[in-house]
C-alpha cells in the first residue's frame, strides 16, 4: 500500500514499520492514538453538532445552516432516496470492513490470501 514518507514519532518509527490492518491499527503510538482520538472528540463536541433552526431536517443532518450543496433544490422523494443510498453505502463500507477484519484473521489458520 502507499505509505506516507518519514518518521511517524520522534523515537524513529517510519510509516513502513507499522504493519497493516487491524494489527496495524495496534502498532500506532500511543501519542498518536491519543490524536486521533481528540481530533475526533474535537469534531463530534465542537463542529459536529444538531443545533436547532439552522435548516437541519432529520437526525444526522448536520450542515447547520452552512454547507447546503443543493440539497434545499431536491424534492421529497429525491432526498429521501438519497438518504437511502447513503444508508447502503454506510451499510455496505461496515460489511466490508468486516470482511477485510475476518480476512485478517483467518490468513494465519492456513486459506490461501489468494483465492
Amino acid at each position: 500500500g502507499v505509505r506516507l514518507p518519514g518518521d511517524i514519532d520522534y523515537s524513529g518509527t517510519s510509516f513502513a514499520d507499522i504493519g497493516e490492518g487491524w494489527s496495524g491499527s495496534l502498532q500506532v503510538p500511543v501519542a498518536g492514538a491519543l490524536q486521533i482520538l481528540a481530533f475526533v472528540g474535537f469534531l463530534e463536541l465542537g463542529v459536529m453538532k444538531d443545533i436547532e433552526g439552522t435548516g437541519n431536517e432529520f437526525v444526522g443532518d448536520f450542515r447547520n445552516g452552512y454547507i447546503d450543496f443543493g440539497w434545499d433544490d431536491f424534492d421529497e422523494e429525491t432526498k429521501l432516496q438519497k438518504r437511502a443510498i447513503e444508508l447502503n453505502n454506510g451499510r455496505a463500507a461496515m460489511f466490508g470492513i468486516l470482511g477485510l477484519m475476518v480476512h485478517e484473521e483467518i490468513q494465519p489458520l492456513g486459506y490461501d490470501p489468494d483465492l
